[in-house]
């Protein structure tokens, strides 16, 4: 019964689990996850999503469970659902799943260097919390999530629907739900530059590396050990990035 709990708590959306929203379905919240996805920009129109079994990794649900919420977004006409081909995106157009997703969109209005400095205070806290309070079912989550992180290989959109679920699983963790919402916030930022960053070679292979690291220290339950890990992992977030706008600044300049 507890696993149940457990595993009710990490599929839920960002700070839901702490909340007290009302219940909703698995389905449910899988179909809030794909839209948050669309919203956040790592999915785009015309995109691919990765199979039923792949996302089924991912997301740590039934495939009959994304199956279903395939459906539900397919009959609003956000996916588009054709037999012997992959499912893809259809719209941007959420309809009222965008008010939900509604606060992803308002965090691209700050600078890069503003939210790498408000990431680096907020994750230190978020993961020192979570090094002292996180659930072995959570343990357990995280550590199958870099395993669907590996099986990803070099698919940038794969890798970062569970890199998104790695890191708000973590954020949960720490136990502050406005904590957890706005460490998700901020996570959300510049996604669609964050897909072009982790398609650089051996850019994913590094933050598996990253993830593992902040995985021995939760499991050590060492709070110095995970801030620090975080650390590491959010600059070299910002440095790529960063990177990524100065190469492309000439070419928005012409």
């Amino acid at each position: 019964m507890a696993g149940a709990l457990n595993l009710r708590a990490i599929l839920t959306d960002d700070g839901a689990a702490l909340s007290g929203v009302p219940k909703q379905s698995m389905k449910d919240f899988v179909v809030q996850k794909i839209a948050t996805l669309i919203a956040t920009g790592i999915l785009d129109r015309g995109d691919a999503l990765p199979s039923e079994r792949e996302l089924s990794a991912a997301l740590s649900v039934s495939r009959e469970t994304v199956r279903g919420a395939i459906l539900i977004l397919a009959t609003r006409g956000i996916l588009s659902v054709t037999q012997g081909t992959r499912t893809v995106v259809a719209s941007t157009e959420l309809g009222e799943l965008a008010v939900q997703a509604a606060r992803y969109r308002d965090i691209s209005t700050y600078s890069l260097d503003d939210v790498h400095e408000a990431r680096l205070l907020i994750e230190e806290k978020v993961a020192r919390a979570a090094a002292s309070r996180i659930e072995p079912g959570m343990i357990e989550a995280l550590r199958k999530s870099i395993e669907a992180q590996e099986a990803a290989g070099d698919d940038p959109v794969r890798f970062l629907i569970c890199d998104r679920e790695f890191h708000t699983t973590i954020y949960r963790a720490g136990g502050n739900a406005a904590l957890a919402d706005m460490a998700a916030d901020l996570y959300s930022y510049l996604l669609d530059h964050r897909r072009r960053a982790v398609a650089q070679p051996a850019s994913i292979a590094t933050s598996i590396a990253d993830h593992r690291a902040i995985l021995a220290g939760l499991q050590a339950r060492d709070p110095d050990a995970t801030a620090s890990a975080f650390a590491v992992h959010e600059t070299r977030i910002y440095t790529t990035t960063k990177q990524l706008f100065s190469q492309s600044a000439p070419k928005e300049r012409e």
